[in-house]
């Protein structure tokens, strides 16, 4: 069963009440109502007026959540090349093996624009990947479903069970073929139809969400192990590590495969299988790697910090952000690094290559220590960063640090944001809907 915080390890029948939470500073509210559900009553959202950044310090964790000007990362003093984003919807989790979560689009403005609202069987924790062509959005499901639906309409085109629940971002070829595991302890691979085209047995509840190595395999962590899984089905190699594997694998560019587990430690494998290194970092390591552009590595641990390695898992810096960090990283296109954090002050943070923290965004917690904001925002052409939290809303930051707009849901926001070629961004939610805000 996932970590992504202790009290989102329930039951969909034992889903919390949605926590009311006010936007920091003065703010204007504008009610309108959503388009129906159709197994549910109407209910209402909240969008928040762009508001001027609150004063604040020139950086720490008081600071606004501003976004400096755009300066390449560099181990060596040279000028190094930014990733230029993608510009397709993504077809894994945070959109590629470096997991850096950036678009080539412009996100809404507003959250006024509603294209669609759709409400699937099962809560949603995973995030949305589409098809090569962007017609067809795959949801994972705690229900245990990856179900299919049109991108113009939100209309269900299938669903096929997995056999247990599915916290896993589906994985998606560019022939269409899915790779997903689920809580079965199996790695499924469906037929862009939604047919099973194999099934593979793992020794572990398959949580988290695969990747494609630079050989073409599939990466996945499941229970204590990272296999790597030819397309046909066959594992190419497993390794095992301690503690169990939370974190979504992250491929550098060359090629080494990098995990945190609960054995408080990061782990490099080479190809072939070799274990390259293996870095204590005396917490465990469930915030899942970004691989900056310089090739720098960086993860999150409950002890509260995020740790920046080199390529040869030598410790760098270690900067606190006074709470766990448990959710997949993500990297500006400045280089900043940005991730989520849980409470008692639930932020998402930006930190820069050097390890000094820029500034914070926070929103209103509960006081504890497993209620937060579970990974880092999607940064869209402007800065401006999208992101989920657990006060049952979805946020929208620009680049100046004020908020944009807050859109409430009907529960927790855990899964990654999805934006599309054009701009519009997906929003799901524990209590199962699926929103398509238009740009």
């Amino acid at each position: 069963m996932p970590r992504l915080g202790t009290r989102l390890f329930r039951t969909p029948a034992a889903l919390p009440l949605a926590v009311l939470v006010a936007v920091v500073g003065a703010a204007v509210f504008v009610r309108v109502r959503r388009p129906p559900l159709s197994d549910a009553p109407n209910a209402t959202v909240t969008v928040t007026s762009s508001l001027p950044a609150p004063a604040g310090p020139a950086s720490g964790l008081g600071a606004p959540l501003r976004a400096p000007p755009i300066v390449p990362p560099s181990s060596d003093g040279a000028d190094a090349t930014v990733i230029v984003a993608p510009a397709t919807g993504p077809r894994m989790v945070h959109g590629g093996p470096r997991h850096l979560h950036r678009s080539a689009a412009h996100g809404p403005r507003t959250a006024t624009k509603i294209g669609w609202r759709v409400k699937v069987a099962g809560p949603v924790a995973a995030q949305v990947t589409t098809s090569p062509d962007e017609r067809t959005l795959y949801v994972a499901t705690l229900e245990g479903a990856v179900v299919a639906l049109s991108r113009d309409d939100g209309t269900q085109r299938w669903s096929t069970s997995l056999g247990g629940r599915v916290y896993s971002t589906p994985l998606v070829h560019d022939d269409g073929t899915l790779y997903v595991g689920s809580d079965a302890k199996k790695l499924f691979a469906l037929s862009p139809e939604g047919a099973v085209v194999w099934r593979l047995e793992l020794d572990g509840e398959a949580d988290t969400g695969p990747v494609f190595g630079k050989d073409g395999t599939i990466v996945v962590g499941a229970g204590a192990s990272v296999y790597s899984v030819r397309r046909g089905g066959d594992v190419a190699w497993r390794v095992a590590a301690k503690g169990k594997v939370f974190t979504a694998p992250a491929v550098t560019d060359d090629g080494l495969v990098v995990v945190g587990s609960q054995d408080d430690r990061v782990h490099a494998i080479a190809a072939g299988g070799a274990l390259a290194w293996s870095t204590d970092l005396g917490a465990d390591v469930d915030g899942a790697a970004v691989i900056g552009d310089d090739g720098a590595i960086y993860v999150g641990t409950d002890k509260g910090e995020i740790v920046r390695l080199d390529a040869h898992g030598k410790v760098a810096w270690r900067a606190g952000v006074g709470g766990y960090v448990r959710g997949v990283l993500s990297l500006a296109r400045n280089g900043d690094v940005l991730a989520g954090t849980y409470g008692p002050v639930p932020r998402v943070v930006r930190v820069s290559p050097d390890g000094t923290i820029r500034g914070a965004f926070a929103i209103n917690g509960t006081g504890a220590r497993e209620f937060g904001i579970h990974g880092g925002p999607l940064e869209d052409a402007d800065g401006t960063l999208y992101f989920g939290a657990q006060d049952d809303a979805a946020y929208a930051i620009d680049a100046e640090g004020a908020v944009r707009w807050r859109f409430e849901t009907g529960a927790d926001v855990d899964a990654p944001l999805t934006m599309l070629s054009d701009g519009s961004l997906v929003v799901p939610s524990e209590d199962g809907t699926i929103t398509m805000l238009l740009p």
